[in-house]
């Protein structure tokens, strides 16, 4: 198995308000063996509208896919 660069270009691939939204793209992209990345989310939390959107972020290599599986599974 490849080790993981910390290195990696990372993207976003999804962004949402809604914390159900959001994970559930997270946990459908996990499952197609996509790593994620969350940003944003304890701010979201914890200031509301104020604060940027979470986002889930992708390795840049990954994101193409992530796009097309998202799409595919209604988000």
């Amino acid at each position: 198995m490849k080790k993981e660069q910390l290195t990696d270009r990372l993207e976003v691939v999804y962004s949402s308000r809604s914390q159900v939204d959001l994970m559930g793209a997270k946990s459908f992209l996990e499952s197609e063996g996509i790593i994620t990345v969350m940003q944003n989310e304890i701010a979201g939390q914890i200031y509301g509208n104020l604060a940027d959107a979470p986002k889930i972020l992708v390795k840049e290599a990954d994101l193409e896919r992530a796009n097309a599986l998202l799409v595919t599974g209604g988000y």
